[in-house]
Order: structure tokens, then C-alpha cells, then sequence
């Protein structure tokens, strides 16, 4: 014959959120920060590579 077990269910508990609603505004915060930072350090390098491009295009043009 069999047994058949009987488990009760544990109730279900919502976990805590890993971090506070604080904690997620700075961290947006920081986000948008980045990725001003990060904009800007693109655009400057795009910038330098066609100074970099148009100097050396007149140099050998030049030659």
C-alpha cells in the first residue's frame, strides 16, 4: 500500500526588495551622470578624430 504524505503549504512571503526605494533613486541618479560622462568623452574623441583625419588628409595632400 502507499502512504500518501500530507505537507501543508508554507504561506507565500514576498521577499524584501533587495534595496530601498533611496538606494534606487541614487542610483538612477548615477546612471544619468554616466551617461552624461560618457556622451561627453565620445563626442570629444569624435571631435579629436576628425582634427586627427582632416590634419593628416592635409599633410599628405600636401606632399
Amino acid at each position: 500500500m502507499t502512504d500518501v504524505a500530507t505537507e501543508t503549504a508554507a504561506p507565500a512571503e514576498t521577499p524584501e526588495p533587495l534595496f530601498s526605494k533611496a538606494d534606487l533613486r541614487e542610483f538612477e541618479a548615477e546612471d544619468v551622470l554616466a551617461g552624461q560622462i560618457i556622451c561627453k568623452m565620445l563626442s570629444l574623441l569624435f571631435i579629436y578624430t576628425l582634427i586627427a583625419m582632416s590634419i593628416v588628409s592635409i599633410w599628405t595632400a600636401t606632399r
